[in-house]
Formats: structure tokens, C-alpha cells, sequence
């Protein structure tokens, strides 16, 4: 007996299967309409009666690891394929021997509730998402009857690192201002451009001497340098390409580094922008000397637009700035900095208010 409903936009159709003397619901999503869900039912339903309806069986972690070269790698950057990679290793470490046809609901809860017990909840949501793609795959190419993957909840007992959001005060942004004005290492141009202009690392990093119009004092920001892939890619958002007007002192003293011959900031030994882990380093070592809080490279893109903000420059400049694509973006990145400005000018309002 089959059963065809619609959900969403598409429909869906379920075939009941007896296997032995266990009941199993084969199911099939996504037709555009009721009568090609209904064709697949059918065609079900006969190879059921002629006997012929059979899954195609294998281990769980070879079929995996098949489905992610196949459909998965070759679009994927280097960060993606590592989280691809760690499902892989995750489902050999936990089911070495599975076949798909062994894995079910239960099995798979109880590794989301093992893998959670040791990792942050969005790491455990990275593979439960994985497996969860892969699975409802199988079922649309008839190497399992059902998505076992449905209904898990993601659990985990490990705090998730704390999102507060860091950046300098102006007393430790000074401070930092002057120590990388008189460094001629690459990093600290870095951290000084990082500073001004409230640039990613990505976007510092994929900076060429032509991106700098020394006699506008502007740095044009049109596209991100991936370190994994060592190559240029595209900017993050389309928004993210933008020109951002820079202070004509620090213009002046950019103007008088030495640019690499691909990249603005170069080591010559390599040939490639400074890594991240390398900018970090130089700015923690910084910030270290004069016992100012500890930030990364990206907590100056928070230090750059938490500064302009305390300096009542408009959120809708200061988004456009930072290459948001919507104002949104801004208001809920810096929503703690703007409720602190809005007690202030209640407290003024209210105090103008009160002398009536």
C-alpha cells in the first residue's frame, strides 16, 4: 500500500515493504507533482510483487567517502573538505565494520550523543549534517529503504567558546597604533591597514600594490586571498567589494613600504602574503607589551567599527565600511555597543526632558 502527500512544494511518496516479519516504509521526496510521485509508487509496488526490489548494500564508511569524491569534492574549498573529511574518519572510528543496511536511528543517536560529549554543539551539528546528506541519498538511490537519519536531536555537553565579542578600547588601540607605525615587519603593515581600513585578514592578505590609489587615498577591496588553496577567490559577500577611504597619513606611510611583486604585503622567502597564525602572533606580541587586552587579527574588524560607532559616525556608513551586505548584519554584530550608546542617550534625553 502506498501513500502520496505533498510537503512544501513538492511531493512525497511512501511504499510499505514487509521484510521477513519486520514492516519498512520505502520513501521517496521531491517530485513536482502528485502523479510522478505516484509512477515511482507504482513501479515500487511491482518490483515488490515480482520479488525483485533489493537494496544496494555496502559498508557505510566506503559508501561515504564513494558519494563525497563524487558529488561533494570537486566544488568544495579546503576548509569544507576537512569537515567532509572528519565525518569520514568519525563514522570509520565509530561503525568499522557497518554496512548501511545495519546503521538505524538508534546507532546514529547514540554517536551524536557519544561525539557530543566531547565537542562543541556545532561541531556535532557539522556531522550530524553530513551524515544526514549522505543518508538521504542512499534512500533516493534505493541503497536503503529509510532515512534513519530523521528525527535525531544534536546534543553536546561542551560549552561553546564564548562569543563575546572582542576589541580594543581607544586607550589600547593608540598604543598599538604607534608600536606597528615603527615596525617595518610585513605583519605590523598589516595590522596598520587591518586598523584603518577594518579589512579581513582574507581581504588584507589578497591586497595588491594596485588595489592602493595613493593619490585618492583609497584601497580598492575586490577580492580575498585563501591561504588553504593558496589562491585568489572571490570576496566574501558581493557586497564585500568595496573601496574604503583611508587616513592620507597612513596612505603616505603605506606608500613608502616595499610591495612584493604579487602581493602588496610579501615574504620574500615565499613568495605569499604572511599567514594568519603569523599576523596573530605579531599582534598578540604587541599587545602583550603593553598589557592591553588580548585580541585576534579579526578583533580589529570589531575594534575598527566598535571606534567609529563610539564616535556617533553613522551605523548605515560604518556597514557599508565593512562590506555588510545589509545594515542588519551591523545592528546585530554591535548590538551590545549600540544599546550601551542608546542608555547614554536616554539618560541625556531624559535629562533635557526633565529641565522643561
Amino acid at each position: 500500500m502506498a501513500s502520496i502527500y505533498k510537503r512544501g512544494r513538492t511531493w512525497t511518496a511512501n511504499v510499505f515493504l514487509i521484510a521477513g516479519d519486520t514492516k519498512k516504509r520505502k520513501t521517496k521526496s521531491g517530485f513536482t507533482t502528485k502523479s510522478e510521485a505516484n509512477k515511482w509508487a507504482i513501479g515500487i509496488e511491482n518490483q515488490k510483487i515480482n520479488n525483485v526490489l533489493t537494496t544496494k548494500d555496502g559498508i557505510i564508511a566506503d559508501m561515504f567517502n564513494d558519494w563525497y569524491q563524487v558529488f561533494k569534492e570537486p566544488q568544495l574549498e579546503t576548509k569544507s573538505k576537512t569537515w567532509y573529511m572528519t565525518t569520514h574518519r568519525v563514522i570509520s572510528d565509530y561503525w568499522p565494520n557497518k554496512k548501511i543496511s545495519e546503521v538505524d536511528s538508534k546507532l546514529f543517536q547514540e554517536l551524536i550523543n557519544d561525539y557530543g560529549s566531547k565537542h562543541v554543539k556545532s561541531s556535532v551539528a557539522h556531522i550530524k549534517n553530513m551524515i544526514s546528506a549522505f543518508v538521504r541519498y542512499a534512500v533516493d538511490e534505493d541503497y536503503i529503504n529509510k532515512d534513519f537519519t530523521r528525527n535525531i536531536k544534536t546534543f553536546s555537553s561542551v560549552e561553546n567558546k564564548s562569543k563575546e565579542l572582542k576589541f580594543l578600547e581607544e586607550a589600547e588601540l593608540e598604543k598599538l597604533i604607534s608600536r606597528v607605525k615603527n615596525s617595518d615587519a610585513t605583519t605590523s603593515h598589516m595590522i596598520l591597514i587591518a586598523i584603518y581600513s577594518g579589512a579581513r585578514y582574507s581581504e588584507v592578505a589578497g591586497l595588491t600594490i594596485q588595489d592602493f590609489n595613493f593619490e585618492n587615498n583609497t584601497i580598492s577591496i575586490n577580492k580575498s586571498w585563501q591561504a588553504e588553496d593558496r589562491e585568489f577567490k572571490a570576496t566574501k559577500t558581493k557586497s564585500s567589494n568595496r573601496t574604503v577611504d583611508m587616513p592620507k597619513d597612513i596612505m603616505k606611510l603605506a606608500n613608502g613600504w616595499t610591495p612584493g611583486e604579487r602581493f602588496a604585503f610579501e615574504i620574500t622567502t615565499t613568495g605569499l602574503p604572511p599567514t594568519n597564525n603569523a599576523a596573530n602572533k605579531q599582534l598578540r606580541r604587541y599587545l602583550e607589551m603593553d598589557s592591553s587586552k588580548l585580541i585576534t587579527f579579526h578583533g580589529l574588524r570589531h575594534t575598527h567599527a566598535s571606534f567609529l560607532l563610539s564616535k556617533d559616525i553613522a551605523i548605515q556608513y560604518v556597514s557599508e565600511r565593512l562590506g555588510h551586505a545589509d545594515v542588519n548584519i551591523t545592528l546585530s554584530v554591535y548590538a551590545h555597543l549600540l544599546d550601551k550608546k542608546r542608555n547614554i542617550e536616554t539618560s541625556k534625553a531624559l535629562t533635557e526632558l526633565n529641565k522643561l
